[in-house]
């Protein structure tokens, strides 16, 4: 009786070959749970790792719009001495305010280089590197290593110009020691043998980010005009010294008497008295028979004008004289263009003509 009571209230169980396939099924699923995770732990760590996140940490630091002070500085970049810093500032804004700015991979290897691009215009690289550091997961931890920007060397130019001229890029002021070289001048043959022609400067300018503005001043500091320009080449004109009303009177005065000498209506001492009487000219003057002489019965002087009166030292100087010269006939006037350039030099009391050039 006892013995059935006891099957009766007995409790089923598993096989143990059942027990330990489900125990091994749990474990392993355990096991892999874990193995998961810490794959997908690995991964994430070194998806973490990759270049292009610092490269992205690196757009998003320098390359916004408004950050071009930043983004020189980082780059290191140092404008040249004839432009201000505000020019490459604005050039940069300009592409950073423009398309947004994007990257693309220049090159893979130990160090990753990228180019950064707005629109269609590349103007920046930037270099990633691991900086020799490590994250917890032992990956290397790139760093930015350097930014190169494309701004430069866009303008060169040449500059050609009187040695005794101060010529000024952007308002910067050129010393001979930028010249490229330097030249002398065409000796001229009116000049004494002795005399030592000036000379001419060639500066050559290379790195502007613009087309510049040049200027220039003369030796005695008055600005120069007329400077010519083709093909990024500059040209300053060669200058004058500031016309005296003396220097002025006294070369008009000896142009009329020559004019007048010439044509028969004055005689020698009328221009002999403006040259120098040890001269060539003064010989010449007085010994030619060859004269410009027109039939007339009186003459004028038209639109006279002095100019480019050029010191070469203290006792040295030339002045072209230019005027019109009205011959009056009764079967029509005659006129002729008088065009001279008179070489004085002072004698110890005054100045006199030693030599002339017919222009």
């Amino acid at each position: 009786m006892s013995t059935s009571a006891n099957k009766r209230s007995g409790k089923r169980t598993l096989p143990v070959f059942y027990m330990v396939y489900f125990s091994l099924i749990f474990i392993f699923l355990i096991a892999l749970f874990f193995a998961l995770k810490t794959v997908k732990t690995k991964l994430a760590e070194y998806e973490a790792s990759r270049p292009y996140h610092a490269a992205d940490a690196v757009m998003e630091e320098y390359f916004k719009p408004g950050d071009a002070a930043k983004l020189i500085g980082a780059a290191g970049y140092t404008s040249n001495r004839f432009e201000d810093e505000k020019v490459a500032e604005d050039l940069v804004e300009g592409f950073l305010d423009g398309s947004p700015a994007y990257y693309a991979v220049a090159n893979n290897s130990a160090e990753q280089k990228y180019a950064v691009s707005s629109g269609e215009l590349k103007f920046a690289y930037f270099t990633i590197a691991p900086g020799g550091n490590v994250d917890d997961a032992g990956y290397d931890i790139w760093e930015l290593k350097n930014i190169e920007l494309l701004i430069a060397g866009g303008e060169s130019i040449r500059i050609t110009a009187p040695g005794d001229a101060t010529v000024y890029v952007n308002g910067h002021a050129l010393t001979k020691e930028d010249a490229s070289r330097v030249e002398q001048e065409a000796r001229d043959e009116h000049l004494p043998e002795d005399f030592e022609p000036g000379t001419v400067c060639v500066y050559e300018i290379e790195g502007l980010i613009q087309k510049p503005t040049v200027t220039a001043t003369d030796k005695y500091g008055a600005q120069i005009t007329g400077i010519e320009e083709k093909d990024n080449s500059y040209t300053v004109p060669k200058t004058y010294a500031e016309l005296t009303d003396e220097v002025r009177d006294l070369a008009l005065a000896a142009g009329e008497q020559l004019a007048a000498y010439m044509q028969l209506d004055a005689g020698f001492y009328a221009i002999g008295q403006y040259v120098d009487p040890s001269s060539r000219l003064y010989t010449n003057l007085l010994t030619s028979d060859v004269k410009w002489a027109d039939p007339h019965n009186g003459y004028s002087i038209e639109n006279p004008s002095v100019s480019e009166y050029t010191v070469y030292s203290d006792t040295l100087y030339s002045v072209r004289v230019k005027f019109l010269h009205v011959l009056y006939n009764w079967g029509g006037n005659f006129e002729n263009e008088f065009d001279t350039t008179f070489y004085y030099r002072w004698n110890g009391a005054k100045w006199l003509i030693y030599d002339s050039q017919v222009n």
